[in-house]
């Protein structure tokens, strides 16, 4: 883990790991590609945007999958609780953003609502319930509130050979998985650049 960034004569020296400092060469550029709260850590007095929202997920083991309707590779669903479906292979997922206070509920209670979602867009028997697995990811995403959105960072950042990658920086995306690609992107061109 990143303990700490070396500066000098503005831009990053050094990389403070736990097992030691990794010096850095003239030519060296730096892609960080962490948390907003670990930015504000690493670099006090950034300005990045610090409350997040929590993700929740539910894989379903099937012991066949039905064909989504119409083939499609997934389906949003509206009306209930889960919000993304997903299947890959007999595993069917199920992702709910902004899902602070469904992170609070119990893991079997949340699994007998979203199964119901899931029996229903797949036409499926409600009972029983195949093998499921919830995840919680409390601090998944920022909050994409007005003054959040605000905050979030440029790829450059005001030392020289820093970059900032994630989907909380400023892709022009919400903080998605395809934000954190476009992100990862246009770092490695500002690198590229110089």
């Amino acid at each position: 883990r990143l303990r700490g960034l070396g500066i000098e004569s503005g831009r990053v020296s050094a990389l403070d790991f736990a097992d030691g400092a990794q010096a850095l060469g003239p030519g060296d550029r730096v892609i960080l590609a962490v948390p907003p709260a670990r930015i504000a850590e690493l670099l006090p007095g950034m300005v990045v945007p610090l409350e997040s929202r929590a993700i929740v997920n539910a894989h379903f083991r099937l012991d066949r999958l039905p064909a989504f309707p119409g083939d499609l590779p997934f389906l949003g669903l509206i009306g209930g609780t889960a919000q993304w479906l997903f299947h890959r292979a007999n595993v069917v997922s199920v992702t709910v953003s902004a899902a602070d206070a469904l992170a609070e509920v119990p893991n079997e209670a949340i699994a007998e609502r979203i199964w119901r979602d899931v029996a229903k867009a797949l036409e499926l028997p409600l009972t029983p319930r195949p093998p499921t697995r919830i995840v919680k990811e409390k601090r998944a995403t920022f909050a994409q509130t007005p003054p959040a959105i605000a905050k979030r960072a440029r790829t450059r950042t005001h030392l020289a050979n820093l970059f900032l990658a994630g989907d909380w920086t400023d892709t022009g995306l919400p903080a998605t998985i395809e934000s954190a690609i476009r992100s990862g992107h246009i770092a490695a061109q500002a690198v590229a650049e110089g």
